[in-house]
């Protein structure tokens, strides 16, 4: 009810109606459109101090006070100036406060008071962890004081949960009392003591600053009577239906519901392993063409303006799809320019060029250089926008800036970080390997082992040239090393390969700014069993991978096989859109030039295993008997020989291939036998 000051003049008398007792002199619902609450209440609401680039915010009916930057705005009482003289009863607050941030400082800050019409405030209430246990924080009162708070309310509060929270302020002494959920004004409270001034009430005020959480505030109510303003707590939603666990074949549907009941509005929200889901804000969560990735836990949230609650766990089990055999496997190398970058989303252009090249490619194994380390989370909607289904790995090793990650169509059952800050000295640098080695075990389908994609980003040449170049050998060196002493002796037979941003053209090393070292040399040396390919583009005819944003003339980008792939390698190439005639829907002629300054590198292998295999020659001389035939390195082969081509037995087994022919060799004597040559399956 708004109170009116009436001034009249009958019979030279002058009389005015003050504000009657049991008056509301405020009551705010907060009902508006979403939008800075100066603006939408249509100035009932206006700035009295502090920045207004933060602005107070309404959302979904409420108050939301969790901008960083500080703003003070207020709203006027009905029939303002009071004072001890015009009111003869002490003045009350009340509203709702739900926590969704706790205070980040142990002192907190206040963010709800009265206040005059100036800049002196009183009955302040302060939001606090002091005192307060772990996951929880407390109210605080203070009436003068502007620092800190004068008394604290002895209860632990949940972040969440909606809690009524009662002021009463006497205006002849500035005594301020504080109750929480109260019932009745005998309830419980605490007060500030008195200090003897008076107080002239204009306005209520809220107040965001640092340190004080994400308050939210409803139904705020100011008035001359305890029973006015309270208002009857709100409890939070009920569930009244689960959602229940499922299991979906991969590429299927499934739909997970859950049911909340409670005082409207109710707001749901999705989460998965912890995360909200973007825009899954029903109470029913359909998933379309389902991936692996998506298998985990998910939860429902319900809130109203009594809090927010959880519905048991739902496990979703994908069942994944049979993989066919792979013919053959392809990997991309790229540095994708993501250090410094300040946004890493699905929205920014850099990204969305990068994505759409990875689509129209779509390989196998992507090794990625330069995704920054602030924003490597991002990776998972990357995945999701432009490769659904595919497996990530990002627990490579960083220098506080960028690492190195690695995306896979098929399962990725193993990844490690290696030499993430060994120390360099052995290997003639007085310094560390800046940005590791980074290696993710692929089971790629039809390969009778998984593949081993190492990716490491070699030392860059900067404003030390040489020391950079001294570096970068010993960065080379100490991976040789690993790969010699520590990953062959017991993977020697498994296909590997290096890919990354090496730094150096092994062709055209930078004579006029430093000696060579010879990284790229050094990592395809014999003992680490590495191969080199030149990746040329199909239009040019160069290998140049850098730079396509200023000028293009150096190689830095590699991928380098072991044996057993480089022999099976099918095809290769530097990828760039501008060349591309006809160039496809899906690509923008600039998309390499947007997306990074490296370009691309793809190659592609056959499936070293699995292929059939033939006697290439067989040789018998009066003594001796020479079985050759083709084989895959790393494969065992058995001889078995019979006399009647039914029962076999066998003559030489764990015959191991270490080159692309095998031959074996028996005496000729005893009666006449039959051989035959036999791949042994791999474990």
């Amino acid at each position: 009810m708004r109170n009116l000051l009436c001034l009249a003049v009958a019979a030279g008398l002058v009389w005015s109606a003050a504000p009657a007792g049991a008056d509301l002199l405020l009551s705010e619902s907060f009902d508006y459109p979403a939008g800075p609450l100066v603006t939408v209440s249509g100035g009932l609401w206006t700035h009295h101090s502090g920045s207004v680039t933060g602005e107070v915010l309404v959302a979904n009916g409420a108050a939301v006070l969790n901008q960083t930057l500080s703003e003070d705005v207020n709203r006027l009482l009905d029939g303002a100036p009071h004072t001890s003289a015009t009111l003869s009863e002490p003045l009350y607050a009340a509203f709702r406060l739900r926590m969704t941030a706790l205070p980040t400082e142990s002192a907190g800050g206040y963010f709800a008071h009265f206040k005059d019409a100036g800049t002196t405030f009183r009955a302040r209430v302060w939001a606090t962890t002091n005192g307060a246990s772990p996951g929880t924080y407390r109210l605080g009162l203070s009436s003068v004081s502007g620092t800190a708070a004068e008394v604290i309310y002895p209860l632990d509060l949940a972040p969440d949960r909606s809690y009524v929270v009662v002021t009463r302020l006497s205006l002849s002494n500035s005594v301020a009392s504080l109750w929480i959920d109260p019932l009745v004004e005998g309830d419980a409270l605490v007060a500030t003591p008195a200090n003897g001034s008076g107080f002239t009430a204009a306005a209520y005020a809220l107040r965001q600053a640092n340190g004080i959480g994400a308050p939210v505030i409803d139904d705020l109510r100011v008035g001359t009577n305890f029973s006015d303003v309270l208002a009857a707590p709100i409890p939070p939603p009920v569930f009244s239906l689960q959602p229940l666990s499922q299991v979906v074949d991969e590429g299927g549907t499934v739909t997970l519901t859950g049911l909340a009941t409670g005082a409207e509005p109710l707001f749901y929200q999705w989460r998965f392993e912890g995360v909200d889901l973007p825009g899954a804000t029903n109470s029913a969560l359909t998933l379309s063409g389902v991936t692996t990735n998506q298998a985990g836990t998910y939860v429902l949230r319900a809130a109203n303006a009594g809090g927010a609650v959880s519905s048991q766990p739902a496990v979703l089990t994908v069942n994944p799809a049979p993989a066919p055999a792979a013919d053959v496997v392809s990997v991309v190398v790229y540095n994708v320019k993501g250090n410094g970058v300040s946004d890493w989303s699905t929205n920014s252009t850099q990204v969305r060029a990068i994505g759409r090249q990875l689509a129209y490619l779509h390989p196998d194994v992507i090794a990625f250089n330069e995704i920054p380390s602030n924003y490597t989370w991002e990776m998972t909607n990357f995945v999701t926008a432009f490769l659904p289904g595919y497996y990530l790995a990002t627990n490579s090793g960083t220098d506080g800036y960028i690492r190195s990650v690695v995306a896979s169509r098929h399962p990725i059952v193993f990844s490690k970080s290696w030499l993430d800050g060994t120390s360099l000295q052995p290997f003639g640098f007085n310094g560390f390997f800046t940005r590791d080695l980074f290696q993710a075990r692929v089971a790629v389908p039809g390969f009778a082992r998984e593949l081993d994609v190492f990716v490491t980003h070699l030392k860059a040449t900067t404003s030390s040239p040489q020391s950079d170049a001294n570096k970068r050998g010993a960065e080379a060196a100490a991976i040789s090393n690993f790969l010699v002493t520590v990953y062959l002796p017991t993977n020697g037979l498994r296909p590997c390969l290096l890919a990354g941003d090496l730094n150096e053209d092994v062709f055209r090393p930078e004579t006029s700014r430093y000696e060579s070292r010879q990284p790229v040399q050094t990592l395809v040396s014999s003992p680490t069993g590495l191969r080199l390919t030149t990746p040329v583009n199909p239009f040019t005819g160069a290998d140049f991978t850098l730079s396509i944003q200023a000028t293009l003339n150096v190689r830095f980008d590699y991928v380098l096989p072991n044996g057993l792939l480089f022999s099976n390698l099918f095809s290769s190439q530097v990828f760039r859109t501008d060349l591309l005639n006809p160039r496809p829907a899906t690509l923008l002629s600039n998309d390499s030039r947007t997306a990074s300054d490296h370009l691309p590198v793809l190659a592609v292998f056959h499936n070293p295993y699995d292929t059939p295999f033939r006697l290439s020659s067989v040789t018998a001389s009066n003594t001796t008997l020479r079985l050759t035939w083709g084989t895959r390195v790393g494969r065992q082969y058995r001889v078995e020989a019979s006399t009647n081509a039914l029962a076999w037995t066998s003559v030489s087994s764990n015959l191991t291939a270490t080159t692309t022919q095998l031959s074996w060799s028996t005496p000729v004597v005893g009666p006449q036998r039959m051989f035959r040559v036999q791949r042994v399956p791999l474990p």
